[in-house]
């Protein structure tokens, strides 16, 4: 006469293929979160390269302004020593008649625009593209894999872009607790990091002009 299986056995049967299915998302979320840890790691990579491109560039304009004023403002020493100072100081020459004076203090400003567009060509075009590049995986990612596992509306590297490319950025408490992103005011870091160094070469060109302007137009009051 066969034997009956126990209770015990059908359920324990029964429970295996539900076992290794639940093993086997299990492992699948796990790899998904350490495909994003990877991703998150790549985005502060880049990021912290694109900030220390930004820090060198302003770290020079600083230095460069601080030596233009210096030696704009330095008085000569002496009558006897005017002459020897206006030749390391100034350079004139004539145009149509009329004397034109370049402070050597113009020289370094140029210099410091002309590293600023280095930088800013090292940043925009190189540094900040692949920053895009990481950022824009990790949005498929989250959006894709990651927000269904830990039950968001945005994962976090999609929540900073959208603080980011919005200036009105928001977030409305929504049914069950949920964020829901709000924001109309569209504009992307890129476009942000453009008005950044235009700035920069707008304050630089200003101050030339008003160096230009102090050593040909006007006359120090002794």
């Amino acid at each position: 006469m066969p034997e009956i299986p126990d209770d015990d056995d059908n359920q324990s049967s029964k429970s295996h293929p539900t076992t290794s299915a639940d093993d086997g998302t299990e492992a699948h979320n796990k790899l998904l979160v350490e495909i994003w840890k990877q991703a998150v790691d790549t985005q502060k990579h880049f990021n912290d390269m694109c900030v220390k491109s930004r820090q060198l560039g302003l770290t020079f304009v600083a230095a460069s302004l601080g030596a233009a004023l210096y030696l704009f403002i330095r008085s000569p020493g002496g009558s006897s020593e005017s002459d020897a100072a206006r030749s390391v100081y100034a350079y004139s020459f004539s145009v149509c008649g009329h004397a034109i004076v370049l402070h050597v203090s113009l020289a370094i400003i140029v210099a410091a625009a002309a590293a600023v567009y280095a930088v800013r060509r090292l940043d925009l075009g190189v540094y900040h593209q692949m920053l895009r590049g990481a950022v824009s995986f990790g949005e498929d990612l989250e959006q894709r894999h990651i927000v269904h596992i830990v039950g968001l509306t945005k994962g976090m590297t999609e929540a900073i872009s959208h603080f980011s490319r919005h200036s009105d950025a928001a977030v409305e408490l929504g049914p069950e607790h949920s964020y829901n992103y709000v924001g109309r005011d569209k504009r992307n870091a890129g476009d942000k990091l453009r008005w950044f160094y235009d700035f920069i070469f707008f304050f630089l060109a200003f101050l030339a002009l008003l160096i230009f302007v102090a050593t040909n137009f006007l006359k120090a009051v002794g």
